[in-house]
């Protein structure tokens, strides 16, 4: 009769929009759980066909394996290797965290095309809206076709949605490599549906944190070329216009002399891109003998 009262109390638990339950799992030795703590013991991934599959949600948060408290993530994956025949995990569970975990990390599949999924990374969508009295305090640079978030000013609506490290994959579907182009598509966006979605690939691991953190710190190489002005643009865009359009004079009957034959500039109007990265960016330069 207690077995049942206890089994009773957990789904009325389970139905609460907060509540803490203890949930017991089977497992053999070897056996993969198939759920990924963040930092904070929060689930936030959860592995088809694994033993976390029906027993933990999205957005449970871990506090306790077999009766020991946890200290972190790290903790949880050394005691896991010792829970076998049966892992009791106690986690708080948050029906509205996880309804808006749920809503950042599912991506629309016309926009999954635009990211290319990796261990050690999380993938979510962030939706940024304009708040009245708040700025966006958002700061972004380019590495290597990858545009990362280089600042978040505290108390603006980027640090509710971004982090620094983040790799922006996508802004409304469209996906962007140059900072520029992003700051244009945000603003753009921003101003005219005062909102503005983006696809964020976020470090999850020490090594990808890392290698975002080194991205970050190495300087920002020079262009091979100066950018030109709009006022060079526009007369850049008439001169090839003009030229375009020139025809060469006809031959006429009274004509002394032979016209030699002219050689016409064509313009081809694909446009080819090559993105082109140095072998030796962020390296310092060996010496060599003089």
């Amino acid at each position: 009769m207690a077995a049942q009262n206890n089994s009773n109390e957990q789904v009325k638990d389970a139905c609460a929009p907060v509540a803490e339950l203890e949930v017991p799992i089977p497992m053999e030795e070897g056996d993969p759980l198939g759920a990924t703590p963040n930092e904070r013991l929060v689930i936030i991934k959860i592995q088809a066909g694994t033993l976390a599959e029906g027993n933990l949600q999205i957005g449970d948060q871990i506090i306790a394996l077999n009766g020991t408290k946890l200290k972190d993530h790290n903790h949880f994956y050394h005691l896991l290797r010792f829970a076998h025949p049966m892992a009791y995990i106690r986690v708080i569970r948050d029906d509205k965290r996880a309804q808006d975990m749920l809503s950042k990390i599912t991506i629309p599949q016309e926009r999954e095309r635009n990211i290319m999924r990796r261990d050690g990374y999380i993938y979510q969508l962030a939706i940024i809206s304009v708040v009245k009295g708040r700025k966006l305090g958002l700061g972004i640079r380019h590495f290597q076709n990858r545009v990362l978030v280089s600042k978040t000013d505290t108390g603006s609506i980027a640090s509710d949605h971004l982090k620094v490290g983040d790799h922006i994959c996508d802004v409304e579907g469209m996906p962007v490599t140059d900072k520029d182009v992003c700051r244009k598509l945000l603003i753009t966006q921003l101003q005219e549906n005062k909102k503005v979605s983006l696809v964020i690939e976020r470090p999850d691991c020490t090594e990808a944190k890392e290698w975002a953190r080194k991205a970050l710190e190495t300087p920002v190489l020079e262009p091979p070329s100066v950018r030109m002005n709009e006022d060079v643009k526009d007369i850049a865009i008439k001169e090839r216009a003009r030229i375009k359009g020139y025809t060469p004079p006809q031959k006429t009957l009274l004509a002394k002399k032979p016209i030699e034959d002219t050689r016409n500039i064509c313009f081809d109007d694909n446009v080819i891109e090559h993105q082109i990265i140095s072998d030796n960016e962020g390296r310092q330069l060996r010496r060599v003998r003089k």
